[in-house]
């Protein structure tokens, strides 16, 4: 019903995706009452938010100064209130492919993000298990119930606000170091693993040998994900030179693993029309420990994605991956309303370090560790870049009865056996979760779309893995965008709106 609304200048704006389709808007029901719609409800949940807890889009642009959002029992009630001046907005969220997003990670606990790497543009973002934006708007009770759900934790945005470890994915961002300081051209016999003095273990790759053998570069390395090479490499960068390339990204770098600051919020690196905006969907820093006082072994384990380079989410991943997918080496900054011009966050790369570093992206699948996931793709005709990546990650026991982490109390003793106190200490399962990555972006001659796949694995101890469970579905959502006209000639996008809506767009009379 396009009729709008009871009074216009207090109800909500609508908000529109990237072709003008509708994904919130007003609606009289059966009643007569006004109902608040979501036509993708649970696919745009931790976007959108909702009145409670943390705000989100909408809080964000069309709440009071106080924050909060005029209600319809307000309005029908008469009150007065002051608000925004209510505008409709069009964000770069593209239906389709959010929906294409929301249907492959069924079944999975993850998230997907995906940037234009040339604008910044996110055109879609989602965080599995999700919730009904309805469901929550009409019950208190069932906002309360998703509240305390501590084991499946629907509320989280997986997307921007939870710390996965990046496992092989990170070996990303140690090419980017070594091309911006020259030492691409870093050599390194795998054939023995690799042991530096002091720190106790001999690296080697995922088969116990190594997978790429022998005298080998950075491209080889990188195709074939070599843990001993890229530990290596860690190194020889230093830690100044990997913090200084870290900043770049996005990354938060510091030179302690208790540095202040640590996990904040980053509302500043979004490309936004207002802080309150920026606030509502701000990603948790990602960080490392990195700097002068890095030592070797820290260095050997971040290498290759393990050891203090273990608090990344899958938007800044995806940031990292959009670096090399510019064509001039660039980080934009990201942004989600549609109108507002691209933002450079930071030159990373220069244009030709980027034109070969995507072709060693490509190595990866065309011959290396995502051939096999990437074949429907190079059947179609694109030829895309990417790295699989799987990281092994500490999970909980959660108690049954209060459904929290359970703790255990430890005793404190001296040297002589004295008890001399005692902490609690989170239970933890005897082995670790496997957790899937696959960073990906297409098409390869002019990328308009690059995005990072992140699956939680089912349970400690089973196999899952960034070649065999992320990158299909990241194969699934590049031939996707092609079928929606993303992939024009020369990568040239066909798929801007018919009728292209700034943002934001005074209300009209309909």
């Amino acid at each position: 019903m396009r009729n709008r609304r009871l009074s216009e200048s207090t109800l909500r704006g609508w908000i529109y995706d990237r072709k003008g389709r509708p994904l919130a808007y007003y609606r009289k029901n059966n009643s007569g009452e006004i109902d608040r719609e979501y036509p993708m409800d649970s696919a745009l949940a931790h976007i959108f938010g909702t009145d409670r807890g943390e705000p989100g889009l909408e809080r964000a642009l069309f709440g009071t100064e106080s924050g909060a959002v005029t209600e319809v029992w307000q309005i029908i009630k008469g009150q007065t209130v002051e608000q925004k001046l209510n505008k409709d907005y069009s964000l770069t969220i593209d239906q389709d492919l959010q929906q294409a997003v929301v249907d492959q990670l069924k079944g999975n606990h993850g998230a997907v993000v995906i940037f234009n790497p040339q604008t910044g543009e996110v055109l879609a973002m989602y965080s599995n298990p999700s919730y009904s934006l309805k469901q929550v708007q009409d019950d208190e009770s069932a906002w309360i119930k998703l509240d305390n759900d501590r084991k499946e934790r629907p509320l989280l945005n997986r997307a921007l606000n939870e710390y996965y470890v990046p496992g092989s994915t990170f070996k990303t961002l140690m090419m980017y170091t070594a091309f911006r300081n020259g030492m691409q051209n870093t050599r390194f016999n795998t054939a023995g693993g690799f042991s530096p003095p002091g720190c106790g273990r001999t690296i080697t790759d995922d088969n116990g040998g190594c997978e790429a053998c022998g005298d080998i570069g950075i491209d080889s390395a990188y195709q074939h994900s070599s843990n001993i090479y890229f530990s290596y490499l860690g190194t020889q960068l230093g830690g100044v030179k990997i913090r200084d390339t870290a900043k770049l990204v996005g990354l938060g770098a510091y030179d302690s693993v208790s540095g202040e600051g640590q996990g904040r919020r980053e509302p500043e690196i979004w490309n936004a029309s207002s802080k309150a905006i920026q606030n509502a969907i701000a990603p948790t820093e990602s960080w490392l420990k990195a700097g002068p006082h890095s030592t070797r072994c820290e260095l050997m384990y971040e290498g290759y994605g393990q050891g203090y380079a273990s608090q990344m989410t899958p938007f800044q991943m995806a940031m990292l991956i959009s670096v090399a997918a510019n064509l001039d080496g660039r980080l934009m900054k990201p942004k989600i309303e549609m109108g507002r011009a691209p933002e450079m966050f930071s030159q990373v790369l220069t244009r030709d370090q980027a034109q070969t570093i995507r072709g060693i992206m490509n190595m990866v699948t065309e011959g290396g560790t995502g051939t096999s996931a990437m074949a429907p793709v190079i059947a179609a005709g694109i030829r895309s870049g990417g790295k699989t990546g799987t990281a092994q990650k500490d999970v909980p026991v959660i108690d049954p009865k209060t459904g929290e982490p359970m703790k255990k109390i430890v005793i404190e003793k001296d040297p002589k056996g004295k008890i001399i106190g005692q902490h609690q200490e989170t239970v933890f399962y005897d082995k670790k979760r496997s957790d899937a990555w696959y960073l990906s972006f297409a098409p390869l001659e002019k990328p308009v779309m690059a995005m990072a796949v992140l699956l939680e694995g089912p349970g400690p101890g089973i196999s899952f893995y960034g070649g065999k469970n992320a990158a299909p579905i990241a194969a699934q959502l590049i031939l996707k965008a092609n079928a929606l006209g993303y992939f024009g000639a020369a990568g040239i996008p066909n798929n801007q709106p018919a009728s292209p809506r700034t943002s934001p767009t005074p209300r009209r009379n309909r």
